[in-house]
Order: C-alpha cells, then sequence, then structure tokens
C-alpha cells in the first residue's frame, strides 16, 4: 500500500470524509481505517484526536463530536454537523464545468483519450447542474464580428440598436468604419443608411446584427441632423444630475441664471430636462418648448 502525503491540506480532507464514513462504518478497527485512508495507524490516531475539537458554536460536551476508540475500534456520536460527505459547492460545479470548456475548446494537443475524458467529466457535472452553461460567443461578441466584418468587408450590417435618447430599440442598415474605445467603453463610426448621415454607436448596446451581403451607397454626409442643438434656459433650481448631464459648472449656477444646452438629440435633449424636475425651463426655441410640454403633459397623463 502506497500512504498518502500527510499535509495540513491532505489532513483537512480526510477529517471531512472521516466523520461521514465512521458513521457508516460504527465499531471499525483503526488498522482498517489507516488502511481505507491509506495512511499509518499514527495519522488515524492523531485524526481522531483532532476529531475532539470539532462540533457546534459552543464548544461544551454538549455540542462536541463524542468520539471512543481506546479499545483499538471506533465509534462515533453526536455527529450531525461533519455528518455529510464532502462536496463542491454549486459555484464550484459551474467553474469546473466550464474550465473543462474552455480546455476543451482552447487546446490543439488533446488526443482522442484526453477529449473523451473531458466529456465523460463534463457530463457528470451536468447531471448536477443542468447543461444550460457554455463558454460560447456571446451577444456582445458575436455582434462585434459582424460589425468587424463590416469594416473589413465594407458591407452593410441590418442592426437592432438601443438608444437611450428615446429609451427604445430601433432598426437600422449602417455600414461601419472603425472601432474606438473612450472611457473603458467600445464605439465605432458608422454611416446610417437609416438616417443618411455618420453616426457614433456603443458595441454593447446592440440587439441584434446581421450583415447585409449587397453594397450599399454611402453618401457625402452633409445631414443637419449631426449637428448640434442649443438650447436658451433659465436655472430654476440647483440641480448637480442635470448640470453633469449637459456639462454646467455646478459651482457656478444661480437660480434665475441663463444657460445654454446643447444636445445631438432632441429626444435625448427633452429626457434629461425632464430628469430635472423642474430645475431647467426651456426658453427658446419654440420648438423644444413644444416638446418639452408634450412629455410633460404625456407623464401627467399617466397618474390620471
Amino acid at each position: 500500500m502506497v500512504n498518502q502525503p500527510n499535509t495540513p491540506l491532505a489532513q483537512t480532507a480526510r477529517l471531512l470524509d472521516l466523520v461521514p464514513f465512521l458513521l457508516a462504518h460504527q465499531g471499525i478497527s483503526i488498522s482498517e481505517l489507516a488502511k481505507h485512508f491509506k495512511v499509518e495507524n499514527e495519522v488515524i490516531i492523531d485524526d481522531l484526536n483532532t476529531l475532539w475539537m470539532c462540533g457546534l458554536p459552543g464548544y461544551t460536551p454538549l455540542e462536541l463530536i463524542d468520539l471512543a476508540f481506546d479499545s483499538g475500534y471506533v465509534t462515533i456520536r453526536n455527529a450531525a454537523p461533519l455528518a455529510y460527505v464532502r462536496t463542491m459547492s454549486s459555484s464550484e460545479v459551474v467553474s469546473l464545468a466550464l474550465g473543462l470548456d474552455l480546455l476543451r475548446e482552447s487546446s490543439l494537443n488533446l488526443d482522442n483519450d484526453q477529449i473523451a475524458r473531458i466529456d465523460r467529466l463534463s457530463a457528470q457535472l451536468r447531471a448536477q447542474i443542468g447543461s444550460h452553461i457554455s463558454i460560447t460567443a456571446g451577444s456582445q461578441t458575436s455582434n462585434r464580428s459582424i460589425i468587424a466584418s463590416s469594416i473589413s468587408k465594407r458591407l452593410p450590417v441590418e442592426m437592432t440598436y438601443y438608444s437611450t435618447a428615446s429609451d427604445q430599440e430601433t432598426r437600422r442598415i449602417v455600414t461601419a468604419y472603425d472601432f474606438f474605445q473612450e472611457s473603458d467603453v467600445e464605439y465605432f463610426r458608422a454611416f446610417c443608411h437609416t438616417a443618411e448621415s455618420m453616426r457614433t454607436f456603443r458595441v454593447d448596446r446592440i440587439v441584434t446584427a446581421v450583415l447585409v451581403h449587397e453594397s450599399k451607397e454611402v453618401v457625402n454626409d452633409q445631414n443637419p441632423k449631426n449637428e448640434r442643438i442649443r438650447v436658451g434656459a433659465t436655472v430654476r433650481s440647483l440641480d448637480r444630475t442635470s448640470a453633469e448631464a449637459f456639462r454646467l459648472a455646478f459651482e457656478d449656477l444661480e437660480v434665475g441664471a441663463s444657460v445654454i444646452l446643447e444636445a445631438f438629440s432632441p429626444e435625448w435633449l427633452v429626457r434629461a430636462i425632464m430628469a430635472g424636475a423642474g430645475s431647467l425651463t426651456v426658453e427658446e426655441p419654440a420648438e423644444i418648448r413644444q416638446l418639452v410640454r408634450r412629455s410633460v403633459d404625456s407623464a401627467i397623463a399617466l397618474y390620471e
């Protein structure tokens, strides 16, 4: 028999397995116990002495595990706290299953026997946690790949995009030009065939994307929709959220002061003003005042 090394980690693992084994084999001899765990008799006796100090908080004789092994045979009582066989938590099982997926997909040097062993172990784990976990290209990764293909092949993409300006999903056809990073967020520039002008999109706000294998004309972008909207407003109360949304210096704001608000989208501008709960009042232009008025009326109608 080859004895197992008696490291602190090995002893901890053995102690966790020892209690449920003893409960199932009451009266087993110390020599048989040592043979089963592949250690010397002295090591098992040391383990049994350690178990004297295990039990529930309080650590009186009423809570501690009750062992008897003076006769050379082991019996155990009052061991409910450690009565279950050592096992992994569900999160540990998931981590192991995903690790096997990663090993299976990324290694090119596995032989058929190794692949079969990985598959068997993976199937056993999934029997415990379910089969619907895997390491595959997520939707964001997949969508980014399609945008990258649009950039390299100059082909349009039909995508569903979530716009925070209008708080809704829109369907667009775009031809992407390049990626760029800003504040740890990835964007891409594209010509939007729907709006007929250049636009900037966040990669993580693409809901669906499909490459269109048919080239589309990219016209010269002179569309006035890409210009900034400038709005005159009056400060009615000091609100830091509104100041930050419109990049106003909060410490310089005064109630009654006139300010200029700038935005690219009238929808986003109205939503940002509404979020200020009356801290800003639009003075001009009239069409923006009307948009805000309609938005306020719609909000009030929801409560009626």
